[in-house]
């Protein structure tokens, strides 16, 4: 079967292995593409036609990867198949919207939209034009998440009857900030601690134990002020920049289940378990819990893990979940390596991915749940 031809948006010419403004392209999408056997990257697109091809020398790409400059070119591209977008949120819907119009599948980094209109615009338009999307909810395929449903699956802990969960966001401080990416301390700009941070946790949350039927919330910014400074240059540029993103969020309910729970995100200097994230699921035989270091949830770090205990055992026992995976994958370090499985999910048609529909109920559940904290 031929390769996927696929155009990537928003490759910066950078490769210095952390997550920083700008480098996401690089960081999780590149590697994966090129590793990948279901895929031929045929084209870069940044916001110029001379950054697209600096990008392309810098990475050492194919001389035949062409370089574009703006998302109606590239959406005119016969040879392109699939469109993936790695940019700031408020870009993607006029990224997104011009191949949609011009039938390509599309894949868009969480979240879909800046806004849930624009999330739901996009949906519908993909809808219409009959093509295949794909949302960078990457928690979504990690091989700890798709472990833990298959527990459920198999009945491990009995009925589900509770879920209580404990999360700790210090891994984005909240005594300094990059002023180039000063969007993130705003709520209104779609892309924050609330959407992208809680966000990606939610959206694996509910893939696993289903949606809400009723919802209590209260978020809070504990921070309100913070000081910003320039990536290029180290100095401050803001000694009290506003945010008005929440830095804790409360959510509490009922699942269409019946399952009732507990979800607390806090933000803690230096959490005393280590842990950026605690997840109970319990039943009427058991327990499961899952523990994620300090760290993104969803970039799946070494040291996570499961445990389970059900009636029978005296102790809890760890849960393998590292099972065989196909070597390009195995290939991608993190923080990539969930992203390059998004792909191979993608190519390979299984479930383990959000496309656009999903991704937009993920959308209307956030703003239920900040519509919900205002009537508290």
């Amino acid at each position: 079967m031929a390769p996927i031809r696929v155009a990537l948006v928003g490759l910066a010419p950078l490769d210095n292995g952390e997550p920083t403004v700008g480098n996401w392209g690089a960081l999780a999408h590149l590697k994966g593409l090129l590793e990948s056997p279901h895929y031929e990257l045929v084209a870069i697109c940044n916001s110029s036609i001379e950054s697209a091809r600096k990008s392309i020398e810098f990475h050492k790409l194919p001389p035949t990867v062409k370089a574009y400059g703006n998302a109606e070119d590239l959406a005119n591209d016969p040879d392109v198949d699939l469109i993936s977008i790695s940019v700031n949120v408020g870009k993607h819907y006029q990224l997104a919207k011009p191949a949609l119009l011009n039938k390509k599948h599309v894949m868009v980094e969480w979240p879909l939209g800046a806004s849930l209109d624009e999330a739901q615009e996009l949906t519908d338009l993909a809808r219409q034009q009959g093509v295949k999307t794909v949302v960078g909810l990457q928690f979504r395929a990690d091989p700890l998440l798709l472990k833990v449903r298959e527990l459920l699956g198999k009945n491990a802990v009995g009925r589900v009857t509770s879920s209580v969960v404990l999360g700790c966001s210090n891994v984005i401080p909240y005594d300094i900030w990059l002023d180039e990416a000063s969007y993130y301390l705003d709520i209104n700009s779609g892309g924050n601690e609330f959407y992208i941070f809680f966000g990606h946790f939610l959206d694996a949350f509910t893939s696993v134990l289903g949606g809400f039927k009723t919802i209590q919330s209260v978020l809070k910014t504990q921070h309100p002020v913070v000081p910003t400074v320039s990536m290029a240059t180290g100095q401050t540029v803001d000694p009290a920049h506003p945010r008005t993103a929440p830095d804790h969020t409360f959510v509490q309910g009922e699942l269409e289940s019946g399952v009732v729970v507990t979800l607390s995100f806090r933000k803690a200097k230096k959490p005393t378990d280590g842990l950026g994230l605690r997840w109970l699921i319990t039943g009427t035989e058991g327990e499961i819990e899952v523990t994620i270091p300090e760290d993104h949830l969803q970039m799946g770090h070494a040291g996570r893990a499961i445990r389970l205990r059900t009636g029978k055992e005296e102790v809890s026992q760890t849960i393998r979940f590292d099972e065989e995976e196909p070597a390009h994958v195995a290939a991608v370090p993190i923080p990539g390596t969930n992203t390059a499985r998004v792909y191979e999910a993608f190519a390979t048609s299984t479930n383990a991915y959000a496309d656009f529909e999903s991704s937009l109920d993920t959308h209307k559940l956030l703003d239920d749940i900040l519509q919900a904290s205002k009537k508290t």
